[in-house]
């Protein structure tokens, strides 16, 4: 598999989590805390898949990293609205 193509899947696997998340917003639930909720969900489950992979703490910081590269750019693009 080419990294388009892992691209590509991966952010097709993140669209569901966010359609999972629009939904829980629609039944009521508030979206600061759906937010924090996937965030808890995607440190819990990123260490998990980590330690099986046999990664690093370098990596999560990495993985950190990008994080805020991220949220920083959907921010933008939201904000300007």
């Amino acid at each position: 598999m080419t990294d388009t193509a892992d691209s590509s899947t991966h952010i097709q696997i993140a669209n569901k989590f966010v359609e999972v998340a629009n939904t829980m917003i629609e039944a009521g639930d508030d979206p600061e805390t759906v937010g924090l909720a996937m965030t808890h969900a995607a440190a819990n489950f990123t260490a998990f898949a980590a330690v099986l992979a046999g990664g690093s703490r370098e990596e999560l910081d990495n993985v950190a990293d990008e994080y805020r590269r991220l949220l920083h750019t959907y921010f933008d693009s939201r904000s300007q609205v």
